[in-house]
């Protein structure tokens, strides 16, 4: 009996250590490259789900909520300004907006405080990259609305 018990054990350990035999299914790696493009439409569509609630560049210069996401672009991203460092910005804006962290004071004195939004960083992240490597739409009355307010140097 013990003997028959050993080649039993034998036999399990010998056939684990076997390579796999040809016709079985071999484990494939998951795809972890995604597309820019989609990356693209999944930033887009964050933003429009996320930020344009209040951030609308459809909405009248009277009537918006908050600055549109190009002014937004504008102040947070300098030529000299990275992506990580840009991301890292937001997310430490969208973790508690504070009034001393802010890089657009003159839009908090026209609508106040943005309000604490709670997101996944994955959302935030999702956002932040869309911004950086994509024009956004501006509203119609953005860009002289901004040469009065900054010059023409400035986009």
């Amino acid at each position: 009996m013990r003997t028959l018990l050993i080649l039993t054990a034998l036999t399990l350990i010998i056939s684990c250590k076997q390579d796999k035999k040809s016709g079985e299914i071999e484990d494939t790696p998951m795809q972890t490259e995604v597309k820019s493009e989609d990356l693209a439409v999944r930033g887009e569509k964050l933003m429009a789900t996320y930020c344009y609630q209040c951030h609308d560049p459809k909405m009248s210069i009277d009537n918006n909520l908050a600055p549109p996401m190009i002014a937004v672009k504008n102040y947070y991203i300098m030529e000299e300004t990275t992506k990580e460092a840009f991301t890292a910005d937001l997310l430490a804006w969208m973790s508690g907006p504070k009034a001393e962290n802010t890089k657009m004071p003159d839009a908090i004195g026209k609508y106040g405080l943005m309000s604490h939004q709670v997101y996944p960083d994955s959302v935030i992240i999702g956002i932040a990259e869309y911004l950086y490597d994509n024009e956004v739409e501006q509203p119609e009355w953005y860009q002289n609305h901004h040469e009065e307010m900054h010059g023409s140097d400035e986009q």
